[in-house]
């Protein structure tokens, strides 16, 4: 039998209903993939470039940084909403062209003032399509784990190639990541059409706020902390071992890849209270390792408990609020929001404790502690939402189709 005749989740491709599905899935994940790799891409070398480049301070490397969540978190939470009233394709296409367009002028960002302002508009830009693209893919009986699990790739994909191409010219990495987000947008644009119910949303869903509070609080706490740590990792990185940006790409790259098998491996055969819990206390366990990491070796090792960590924690939370809520585009975009504003909080941690106490390792062990509280919270709140569907087959298929 021919590759060409095997779905992506290893089903034999068929006509018919099977073969739609098959398109589904592969084009949902082109898009992971591509976009995570634009990404990660974008965020891991920024930092090099607004310091090494422009001359710009870790302080106000910080303030760039939480710009850039900021403008994410405000998009992910209207966006959210706006794939469960008016559509998942025609937000997820608007999103990825948005974000093509923004991620192509850091091309021609030669000077900080420049680059604070094109960060801001990337922010806004990749908050658009994360909750419609999550909802779309579970309402294709794509799992959970599987499609977290391409987005990690491209993380590891684009980190990578991007950081050799780094080497020659660091904007050759902002290259890259456009030619990531074209692939994604052009993959877009043939998704095909799901039956879907248009959902009636209110503008504020304090419901769906309240119903999944557990989570995005235990999300919030442990993501901002975390964020404080990436805020300045890649010049940790730089400074402490001396990694130049291709072995910073062997980093994040064996981060991503980890997250891949975790994510394809055991997490849609685990509960998402215990996949939170298990991410939530192995994120403080590598947090504590990183601050005794003796050389680069060690560090590359750290990265294979935090792929494991993220992993369970952030399928853990996407299958919490997929499956135990009708309107997942907004309750996706929501945690989107949640995981968004941590960037904000983050980058606000590290500079306050950089300036008490100037290093790294002090947020590292702040981030530690978070995590262990989050960790403790989640754990004795209450189950919070009921699940509401936990077969998307269930779905009703007597609906308008998707925009």
């Amino acid at each position: 039998m021919r590759t060409a005749d095997i779905c992506p989740d290893g089903t034999i491709k068929m006509e018919g209903a099977e073969g739609e599905r098959c398109d589904q899935f592969l084009k949902t994940e082109t898009i992971q993939i591509m976009a995570g790799a634009a990404m990660l891409s974008a965020f891991t070398y920024v930092p090099i470039l607004a310091r090494e480049t422009m001359g710009a301070p870790e302080v106000l490397i910080t303030i760039l940084v939480g710009a850039y969540a900021t403008a994410a978190f405000l998009t992910s939470y209207i966006f959210g909403r706006a794939g469960d009233v008016y559509g998942r394709r025609i937000v997820i296409r608007f999103g990825l062209l948005a974000a093509l367009v923004s991620f192509g002028l850091l091309i021609v960002s030669r000077d900080f003032q420049t680059l604070f302002i094109v960060r801001v508009a990337n922010g806004l830009c990749v908050g658009i399509y994360p909750g419609a693209l999550a909802a779309y893919a579970f309402e294709s009986n794509m799992k959970m784990g599987r499609y977290a699990s391409w987005g990690a790739m491209g993380w590891g994909v684009g980190t990578l190639l991007a950081g050799y191409a780094a080497g020659t010219d660091i904007y050759l990495a902002f290259v890259m990541s456009t030619l990531f987000l074209l692939i994604a947008f052009i993959s877009a644009l043939t998704l095909p059409a799901l039956p879907r119910t248009r959902i009636e949303v209110p503008w504020f869903p304090v419901e769906t706020f309240k119903r999944n509070l557990s989570i995005y609080l235990s999300v919030f706490i442990r993501h901002s902390s975390a964020f404080a740590i990436w805020t300045l990792w890649p010049l940790f990185l730089f400074d402490k071992f001396q990694a130049d940006t291709f072995l910073i790409g062997i980093v994040q790259a064996t981060n991503a890849i980890s997250q891949v098998v975790f994510m394809a491996t055991i997490t849609d055969r685990v509960q998402c209270r215990k996949l939170v819990l298990i991410g939530l206390l192995t994120s403080a366990v590598t947090f504590v390792w990183f601050t005794v990491a003796a050389d680069f070796f060690q560090i590359v090792l750290t990265q294979v408990l935090l792929g494991f960590a993220w992993a369970t924690m952030y399928v853990g939370a996407l299958k919490y609020v997929t499956e135990r809520n009708e309107e997942r585009s907004t309750a996706s975009g929501l945690l989107q929001s949640t995981l968004s504003i941590s960037g904000v909080v983050g980058p606000i941690i590290a500079t306050a404790i950089y300036l008490v106490w100037p290093g790294y390792e002090p947020i590292m062990l702040f981030a530690a502690l978070a995590a262990t509280v989050s960790a403790i919270i989640f754990y004795f709140s209450k189950n919070g939402a009921p699940v509401i569907v936990t077969d998307p087959e269930t779905l009703s298929v007597e609906t308008p189709l998707d925009l």
